[in-house]
């Protein structure tokens, strides 16, 4: 637990200040489309022939649900983007799978969940959070259904509430092996208590990474007695199997999660160690150490 930290108990959330903030990324909808387009370009080369499977997560007429299927495959990648990521979601995935690699984690398919991000709606996306992750639960179900094997579940920003909608979302009888925020856009109180913390039990390993240098999630969340979580962390111990990872040092900005090598190093090590219940509930980051997208 970092300095910061602070007991669960003692979180209240200062409603104004989260509004006026959320109120302030509304209106700087271009600027974000403008930031969601630097993701684009950073991409490399697809280790996956072909790139990765893209599933797109929409709302029809008979309510959400997912245009294909998660491959079956021993090792499967999964990665959601946040706010404004829909149109760059396949070279986000690439960003996060090559940090992945190079860190000795090697998936054998990859999959890149597209969900309607691009809105100048943002509390309605960040609603729609929650019918993503519902959705995903399906997919992943359907996948340990068919044989699949391991799942490790990355999101970004609005895609870390998503992750951690998929794992609270899941039937009894499933469990995922890896769900990983990065910069995830939400209070710790969230996943302290409510709605989040009666689905960490359904996932082995949960590693939460955040960064001080990141302000996008910083100005929009936290507050009064809480904390943000893609900025400070949770704040509190909310299960053995939860880790927050501070990346300070490393991650310079909201976008600078995807394709970070001491992110991607990190995670590849949790998933090769082969333990998912080791997770002491700290923060075991090094200390040392924009507006864009959410």
């Amino acid at each position: 637990m970092t300095d910061t930290d602070r007991p669960a108990e003692e979180k209240t959330t200062d409603e104004s200040q989260m509004t006026d903030r959320r109120t302030l990324l509304k209106a700087t909808g271009t600027t974000i489309v403008g930031g969601a387009g630097l993701a684009a370009t950073s991409g490399s080369a697809s280790a996956q022939f072909g790139g990765p499977t893209v599933i797109g997560v929409d709302d029809g007429l008979l309510g959400w649900s997912a245009d294909g299927s998660i491959p079956v495959a021993d090792e499967v990648l999964v990665f959601i983007h946040g706010w404004f990521g829909d149109s760059t979601v396949e070279s986000q995935t690439t960003d996060v799978q090559d940090s992945l690699e190079s860190g000795g984690y090697t998936p054998d398919e990859t999959v890149a969940i597209e969900w309607p991000g691009t809105t100048l709606n943002f509390v309605g996306a960040e609603a729609d959070t929650e019918d993503v992750g519902e959705v995903v639960a399906g997919l992943i179900e359907e996948f340990y259904d068919a044989g699949g094997g391991n799942i490790r579940l990355v999101g970004h920003s609005l895609g870390g509430r998503c992750v951690y909608w998929t794992a609270t979302k899941l039937s009894s009888g499933y469990e995922i092996e890896t769900v990983a925020g990065l910069g995830a856009a939400a209070d710790g109180s969230e996943i302290c208590d409510d709605p989040w913390n009666p689905g960490l039990s359904n996932a082995c390993e949960v590693r939460n990474y955040h960064s001080e240098n990141d302000s996008t999630v910083g100005g929009a969340y936290g507050g009064f007695g809480d904390t943000a979580l893609g900025t400070e962390g949770a704040g509190c111990t909310p299960g053995a199997n939860y880790t927050d990872v501070d990346v300070t040092y490393s991650v310079g900005s909201h976008l600078a999660y995807l394709g970070d090598t001491t992110v991607g190093s990190d995670l590849a090590a949790a998933i090769n160690s082969g333990s998912c219940t080791s997770g002491s509930g700290g923060d075991d980051g090094d200390d040392d150490g924009s507006w864009w997208s959410l």
